[in-house]
């Protein structure tokens, strides 16, 4: 029988105890006590039901003194009602778990997590600002930025009818222009943000930054580096499982897959990731051997997510023969990892050190305990970049494969891929958009020390940028890619020098039209007044 302290409101006190009493349904047998048997019989949870309060400093302090307390019994804090935008600093406060309004099958649920040393946080913070709320410079952007997301969703709705081939192409094309548009916005105050100041802008459109909440709905059952591997990949799992809208926006290789194969393809990848890391928490690497180490198993699961794409049994016909898809794009050589574009060592060596060996993650100039809710939203989105960049790459070699074998497509692909034409269309539109990634907006963002890491929810895929030095891949660049950096190095240099010639050139025209233009037109106008009085005043005679 386990012993519960519950630290509530007399008139709730009662019905939380007869909430958690049925416990014992679910095989945790629960006893709630009170402060005074507490004393002379430890507790094994300790729960205290409070309303939320603006006051958020003195929430957590009472929070940690209870904690400290009852030490070492978890501690679990029910907040009723909303929570203001950062008001409690989740990723510091070490109490066992949070739960914001829940349920009593939430509440019950959460139980055998705390007693057996997990951790539970269920926390849904409302946005911090919406568009609406931006005034200015800023409320413009925002508000362009949410009519074109407007649209994009109509046009996105009209798409996924399969409209006719004419319809379709409009639609299409209406989409490419309303992308371009929303990039041009998100230049555009970049720029205006550098220069003026502006604050960020919150927006919610597809491969655009989306506010994340602080946490929703984490369960961590272990605080080891495999009790965390298994917290993000069921996360991740859920969030494949649900996601069937199209993803041609931000992966355009990934998105000419069928949702099918597409989803069969970042379970596989996701597997066998698991796979390689119980293999390197066994071998105990650390530093340079494994990061080499990894580079390999990176190749053994880029090779495992072809074979479980293809399936081990799929035959279908080339040149009258019935041949095995996966025993074919197996066949093919594997580029390297720099020509895919995974997943940086940035980004890798961090989300190892992590689920390896459970290691502090560094977020916002802090170390946080992996298992905090901030550390494991942040590991979340690194494994998940690594998830949708590796199976990008994978999905490109899919496409250069079924260019050769039209049967493939039928399988593989989305219908509307199934023509020659819009297959080789989409091929061309993949490699210029990675030779524009690669040549202008890489160096972009390595010179201003900005990673942009992809994020799968279950509505799409979103972008969100991550500020990191970058100063070791500026000095790898290339000759093309060099010129970007010193084009805006040479715009930051010459912009000063530019705005002061443009002020002294308008001061210096204002002055030449007031003092120059301005008094000879008024010498010229009262000498015509003059000439036009004498006239009127010799025609009196």
């Amino acid at each position: 029988m386990h012993r519960v302290l519950v630290y509530a409101p007399l008139s709730q006190k009662k019905q939380w105890a007869a909430v958690l009493g049925q416990s014992g349904a679910e095989g945790v047998p629960v006893q709630c006590i009170d402060e005074a048997e507490a004393t002379r019989r430890r507790p094994d949870l300790v729960i205290w039901m409070t309303q939320a309060s603006h006051d958020t400093d003195a929430l957590a302090q009472e929070a940690l003194a209870l904690d400290q307390r009852w030490h070492p019994a978890p501690f679990l804090l029910v907040l009723r009602g909303p929570i203001q935008p950062g008001g409690l600093p989740l990723g510091e406060l070490p109490i066992a778990g949070i739960l914001q309004n829940p349920g009593a099958s939430t509440l019950r649920q959460a139980l055998p997590v705390l007693m057996d040393g997990g951790r539970v946080f269920d926390v849904h913070t409302r946005p911090a600002a919406s568009a609406g709320q931006h005034r200015g410079l800023s409320g413009a952007f925002s508000q362009g930025l949410t009519q074109i997301q407007a649209q994009a969703q109509m046009v996105t709705a009209q798409l996924n009818r399969r409209p006719k081939t004419l319809l379709r192409w409009v639609l299409e094309g209406q989409r490419r222009e309303l992308s371009m548009a929303r990039a041009l916005v998100l230049t555009l105050h970049a720029a205006a943000t550098r220069t003026l100041g502006l604050k960020h802008l919150t927006t919610t459109g597809s491969g655009g930054e989306k506010p994340v909440p602080v946490s929703t709905g984490l369960t961590l059952r272990s605080r080891t580096a495999t009790g965390l591997w298994d917290t993000l990949h069921q996360r991740l799992l859920e969030r494949i499982a649900r996601n069937p809208q199209p993803l041609e926006q931000q992966l355009l290789a990934l998105g000419a897959l069928a949702p099918g194969p597409r989803a069969a393809l970042l379970r596989q990848l996701l597997g066998h990731m698991g796979l390689a890391l119980q293999q390197v928490r066994r071998e105990g690497l650390r530093g340079e051997a494994l990061l080499e180490h990894w580079r390999d198993l990176q190749e053994e699961i880029m090779l495992h997510g072809l074979q479980g794409l293809g399936g081990a049994y799929l035959r279908i016909p080339r040149d009258g023969l019935l041949v095995s898809v996966s025993e074919l794009l197996l066949r093919g050589a594997l580029p390297s990892p720099t020509a895919l574009s995974l997943a940086s060592r940035a980004t890798i060596e961090p989300m190892l050190a992590a689920l390896v060996r459970a290691e502090p993650v560094l977020l916002d100039g802090h170390l946080l305990a992996p298992d905090t809710p901030a550390a494991l939203l942040h590991l979340e989105l690194l494994l998940s970049d690594w998830l949708l960049r590796m199976g990008s790459a994978l999905a490109g070699l899919v496409l250069e494969e079924a260019s050769q074998w039209p049967e493939l497509r039928r399988f593989l692909l989305r219908p509307d891929l199934l023509s020659t034409r819009q297959l080789e269309r989409l091929r061309n539109h993949v490699n210029s958009h990675e030779r524009y990634e690669q040549f202008i907006l890489e160096p972009l963002r390595i010179y201003e020390s900005r990673r942009e890491l992809l994020l799968l929810q279950a509505d799409g895929v979103v972008t969100q940028t991550l500020i990191d030095p970058r100063d070791q891949e500026l000095r790898q660049l290339g000759p093309v890619q060099r010129m970007v950096t010193l084009a805006l190095e040479l715009r930051d240099a010459l912009g000063p020098q530019l705005r002061v010639f443009s002020q002294r050139l308008g001061s210096l025209l204002v002055t030449v039209l007031t003092q120059v233009i301005g008094r000879g037109i008024g010498l010229i106008a009262r000498g015509v007044l003059l000439g036009l009085g004498r006239t009127l005043q010799g025609s009196g005679r």
